[in-house]
């Protein structure tokens, strides 16, 4: 569960900007959050939106919690030789200069005193730039109270580290310690050196928070869930249904393919790869039918690949939407209306709103459809927007900085209108006379 996201010199970022997820004291549509039951840990939300013009930055918000999480994940393995993998704000020579810093808190299931499972707010941080770590935190709150667990420090005089360790990070901390170069973190060498009691911590930020930043993605996921159970095929049909498309059933059918093509006087341990490598990728992309009654009670078959691109985004997403619940995962998707019915993108809005949202899943996207913003689905606390400033920096600002009454103020229409800003500045275009030349 997220609590909150901050990025300070990225990309378009320059000054820090802050995601939260905390409920603010309204108590409007008390579906749309819940009580952590972590100490020290306010109620959240069960989604997030993020609006603004083309180039506003807000795809850049995404970007950097997807930086943060890859550089997690790729620390330990990461070549001496390869940069980390992270952008300064690019119209600012100091900003270039200097390093980037994330910052995150979240929800997460550790081991206390007695042994058990409990939630317990983390914030974990770094900075780096292309080369070095030069500062790397991580702070627990089991009973409510910080325990600072480690921090690290470059110090420029020595040329070397200042450590915090306490006594209740558990482990081989020396030895981690030593094994962790400059350009690498510190959390990810002590998970992979067998670290236990920070493992569910490196797992929750690399493993439960899936982000997409593509218009389509596989449909594998959702493939494997149809084909697990016929019970689980059922759920499957049944969010398709509730979303509008009235399929019967999903089948799987090995399509034929003629590899008649494939030249003889290939190698065989390369012709034969090959045919695999040809007839794998076709079956995947040609296995999958949708099966419709016709008004006499008859089976209509039709290949996926001929519906429409929503209806097979919808299947693309719906695996991953169904384990993203069950888990009570945050997913994170950037331009979410991308092929989907302004319908379908409130359906799966309020899919997470809902009280079918038993373990408090988040939903966190950016999005042009302004109907999400209609009443009756997000509160005005879960509204963001981004917008440049004259620097070309990314702002990151919340529907409730304006104070909008939530009665009487139409937010749709009032952003429409520019009252919220981001939203891009259109002018006039006149091309000049020797466009119109010969």
């Amino acid at each position: 569960m997220l609590i909150q996201f901050s990025v300070e010199n990225y990309r378009s970022i320059k000054k820090e900007q802050t995601l939260s997820l905390v409920r603010s004291t309204s108590d409007e549509m008390a579906d749309n959050y819940f009580a952590a039951n972590a100490p020290a840990t306010p109620d959240l939300l069960k989604s997030a939106v993020i609006y603004g013009a083309n180039a506003s930055g807000k795809s850049n918000v995404i970007k950097a919690l997807d930086s943060m999480i890859s550089i997690i994940a790729d620390s330990f393995n990461k070549k001496p030789d390869y940069s980390i993998g992270t952008t300064p704000f690019l119209f600012d020579s100091d900003s270039q200069k200097q390093p980037t810093i994330y910052d995150i808190s979240l929800v997460v299931d550790l081991v206390n005193e007695q042994g058990d499972l409990q939630k317990t707010r983390v914030d974990y941080g770094f900075v780096v730039d292309q080369d070095r770590v030069y500062e790397e935190w991580l702070s627990v709150y089991p009973k409510g109270r910080e325990q600072n667990w480690f921090s690290r420090e470059y110090n420029e005089e020595i040329s070397d580290y200042e450590w915090k360790m306490s006594d209740y990070f558990k482990g081989e901390k020396s030895s981690w310690r030593n094994q962790t170069r400059a350009d690498q973190l510190f959390l990810s060498t002590a998970v992979h050196l067998n670290s236990e009691q920070i493992k569910p911590i490196y797992r929750a930020l690399t493993e439960r928070i899936p982000i997409i930043r593509t218009d389509r993605i596989s449909d594998k996921m959702a493939k494997e869930f149809c084909k697990k159970s016929e019970k689980d095929k059922s759920i499957i049909i049944a969010l398709l249904r509730s979303a509008g498309i009235e399929l019967n059933d999903i089948v799987f059918e090995k399509p034929k393919l003629n590899l008649a093509g494939i030249p003889e006087n290939l190698p065989t341990v390369i012709r034969n790869q090959l045919m695999h490598d040809i007839q794998k990728d076709f079956v995947s992309q040609y296995e999958t039918f949708f099966v419709y009654y016709d008004n006499e009670g008859n089976e209509q078959k039709i290949n996926l690949r001929e519906e429409s691109d929503g209806t097979q985004k919808l299947f693309e997403f719906a695996g991953l939407i169904l384990v993203v619940l069950k888990n009570g995962d945050t997913l994170v998707i950037d331009e979410l209306n991308k092929s989907l019915h302004p319908d379908l993108v409130r359906f799966l809005v309020k899919l997470f709103n809902s009280p079918v949202n038993q373990n408090n899943a988040q939903l966190i996207f950016t999005t042009h459809e302004t109907s999400v913003l209609r009443k009756n689905l997000l509160r005005r606390d879960q509204v963001w927007f981004c917008e440049k400033d004259n620097n070309r920096a990314t702002n990151l600002y919340p529907l409730t900085d304006f104070r909008p009454h939530k009665n009487r103020e139409d937010i749709e229409e009032y952003y429409l209108h520019g009252k919220y800003g981001a939203k891009p500045i259109i002018q006039e275009f006149t091309p000049p006379e020797f466009f119109w030349e010969e």
